[in-house]
């Protein structure tokens, strides 16, 4: 396997940003890992973020990086208060609906034989808590740039305490090194069926740096290994209307542009011409049957609607979260 776009990745996501000061987390990461916390503060156990851990690892200097994003100022704010703030609504709901989806693709995988997981550009992902018990026979390796998986594992360790035995961090140098290098030597089996999760990460590469990372899974993961990743369709270029250009600011401004997205209607094309194949997918970004299951309360209410842009806008805008297998 010679995931060689996960350098870029890592490139684009850590602190090698120009924006992102050294030795700190990027802002798209805490203004995530705040989302799943103000999501996990839900009393509905049926909309809740099961993300328990995410509010241990935020701490105010985690906090500081975002501390004039709504998302951030929403933690200290009652949760029914906070989610009154469209932003901090949008994205807590996003977030919830990605999160469990994924969650559940993951046990669904570990139940059909696999045997490892790889989370690559893990940033502050916490299934290794999380899922302890459920994950204890499986291996499971976090991939990420150096400084910013030792800022993790530090800030993890204080919260959290030891990492479970079957968590192998696996550090990388980016500039000289290819994930499957690192893998290898760490102890991954590329003869395993393996379960890989690239959350949150696509949009900042380029179209043919997210082609050569689909392809390198297609052509050296064992047959039957799946890989769950996220991506859009075209909204943020040009930005389909006011809420667009907000947000497309604010990335710029913070050095994490979003590049990479898929037309809409040409997703199952793109994945297929990469060698992977899509076998599923949910929609975040609108109302749909997929994303309710995971926003409606045990009484049949919602927790709010599922729709960016608002409705009335004429350009089709989703956000995806694709499930794709080696076939």
């Amino acid at each position: 396997m010679r995931l060689r776009s996960v350098a870029v990745a890592a490139v684009l996501l850590t602190s090698t940003l120009s924006a992102v000061e050294p030795g700190k987390p990027s802002k798209t990461s805490i203004w995530v890992l705040a989302a799943r916390a103000i999501g996990a503060r839900d009393p509905d156990p049926a909309v809740r973020n099961p993300d328990w851990v995410a509010e241990r690892l935020l701490g105010p200097d985690e906090l500081a990086i975002i501390a004039d994003n709504p998302v951030a100022q929403g933690l200290a704010k009652d949760y029914r208060v906070a989610m009154q703030e469209s932003e901090t609504r949008s994205r807590v709901l996003m977030v919830n609906i990605r999160t469990r989806y994924i969650d559940q693709l993951m046990q669904d995988a570990v139940k059909a034989g696999a045997t490892q997981v790889v989370i690559l550009g893990a940033g502050f992902d916490s299934r290794a808590y999380r899922f302890r018990q459920q994950l204890k026979n499986v291996k499971l390796f976090e991939v990420d740039f150096g400084p910013t998986q030792e800022y993790k594992r530090r800030r993890a360790l204080d919260v959290m305490g030891p990492a479970p035995a079957n968590l192998t961090y696996v550090p990388i140098d980016f500039t000289k090194q290819t994930a499957s290098q690192v893998l290898k030597k760490a102890g991954y089996r590329p003869d395993r069926k393996t379960f890989f999760i690239w959350e949150g990460v696509s949009m900042y590469l380029t179209e043919p740096q997210v082609r050569d990372f689909l392809h390198d899974i297609a052509t050296h993961a064992t047959k039957g290994s799946e890989l769950v990743w996220d991506v859009f369709n075209p909204f943020f270029n040009p930005p389909a209307n006011e809420a667009n250009a907000k947000l497309v600011a604010m990335l710029k401004e913070w050095g994490e542009p979003w590049i990479f997205a898929i037309p809409f209607g040409q997703e199952a094309d793109f994945i297929k011409s990469t060698g992977l194949e899509m076998t599923g997918r949910i929609s975040m970004l609108v109302t749909s049957d997929d994303a309710k299951r995971y926003i409606t309360r045990q009484d049949g209410t919602t927790v709010g609607d599922v729709v960016f842009p608002p409705p009335g806008t004429t350009q089709r805008t989703v956000h995806w979260t694709i499930v794709t297998k080696v076939p």
